[in-house]
């Protein structure tokens, strides 16, 4: 016969202690249902088989059948597993994002009042990116680059480079190089001279590391910008700066479904220039909506410089509840499977809260705008 402790303990009158002891115990087994550091790894490994075919996600755009699935298979809360997808996507699509960044993208989206810790984050990320999101240590890459670039400059070829900085290496028994690290120094001294030749001595930091990332190579934005200046490769051109015309044309976007990758490829085109060449990545646009476009100081407050981009589009109906929703907390468009199947991220007819909404996004911008 088996005796079971909690009814003897439940039906004895002099237990009150003992009760509330259980019922601790009870809180604890339902908050397991909410610890994203416990369930990090099996939540993000099952998604990963679920969505094998899936090898390029949209930041923020994440299957909901399969996160359903995990979380009545695991028998834990839906909200534990989207925000440990989400994390691990987020990371997973710019290894630059910070855990800050991860964090306030995390606390719009679920409309958590006292936040996510970044600590949480990190353990996360650990447990299922492990050593994948954490870059390698930069030590000697900048001094092995003036070594490799002055060498290439003097004719020798990438096996001969190789040779010549291992034979000063061994005298001061540090690390070795490869060709790959070879290869990868000439490929920034490469992209970075074609682009000094197209826009005066310009040069896109962010876009090279990019274009270096393609190919494999594991190094820090922050890295790659050093041996730019190190190597003298021209002036760094830093972050975009956006104009009020540019944020607008993002809310327009945002405003009738638009995907992110859309939306950035639009604004690529729209803005593009002789000397301003521009390449904004999709979480750009993403991280431009979420802390500056719609970051308000009241969560269920519209932002005022929401508003003030607004007034650029007078049919919209803000006193629409999903028209609200959106302004208020940064929501993903809809997908089919996880994906924007339509090249527009939405299925949704906009009509019902943008009134009739013109398809040319200039028509729509007073005089002063238009220049």
């Amino acid at each position: 016969m088996n005796f079971n402790y909690r009814d003897f303990f439940i039906h004895n009158d002099d237990s009150h202690i003992i009760k509330e002891q259980l019922s601790i115990v009870d809180e604890m087994g339902v908050s397991k249902k909410d610890d994203l550091k416990t369930n990090a790894k099996v939540v993000w490994d099952m998604y990963q088989t679920e969505n094998n075919e899936q090898k390029i996600a949209d930041t923020l755009n994440i299957n909901l059948s399969t996160v359903q699935k995990i979380a009545d298979k695991l028998n834990i809360n839906l909200s534990t597993v989207q925000k440990i997808v989400m994390i691990c996507l987020m990371k997973q699509n710019n290894d630059e994002i910070t855990r800050q960044q991860i964090a306030n993208a995390i606390n719009i989206q679920f409309n958590m009042v006292n936040g996510i810790s970044l600590s949480t984050i990190r353990h996360v990320l650990l447990k299922t990116l492990g050593s994948d999101w954490k870059r390698k240590l930069d030590v000697n890459v900048v001094s092995n680059a003036v070594k490799i670039y002055d060498y290439y400059k003097n004719g020798k070829t990438p096996d001969e480079i190789v040779g010549l900085v291992n034979k000063e290496k061994k005298e001061h028994g540090s690390q070795k190089i490869t060709v790959d690290n070879v290869n990868l120094v000439l490929k920034i001294v490469d992209i970075a001279e074609k682009q000094m030749q197209q826009s005066s001595k310009n040069v896109n930091a962010s876009y090279i590391h990019r274009e270096i990332g393609k190919i494999g190579e594991k190094i820090t934005l922050n890295t790659t910008i050093n041996i730019i200046k190190k190597l003298n490769l021209g002036e760094i051109k830093y972050k975009h700066k956006f104009t009020e015309k540019q944020d607008a044309f993002i809310l327009f976007n945002y405003l009738q479904g638009i995907g992110p990758r859309a939306s950035a490829r639009s604004f690529n085109r729209e803005f593009n220039t002789e000397s301003n060449n521009l390449n904004l990545s999709h979480t750009t646009i993403t991280y431009r909506l979420i802390n500056s476009i719609l970051k308000s100081n009241s969560e269920s407050e519209i932002s005022e410089y929401a508003l003030k981009l607004l007034t650029n589009f007078p049919t919209v109906d803000i006193t629409n509840p999903y028209t609200k929703k959106l302004l208020t907390h940064y929501t993903p468009p809809e997908t089919v499977g996880g994906r924007d199947r339509t090249g527009t991220g939405t299925n949704r007819d906009m009509s019902a809260h943008l009134g009739t909404v013109q398809t040319n996004f200039n028509t729509m911008l007073p005089p002063y705008y238009k220049s």
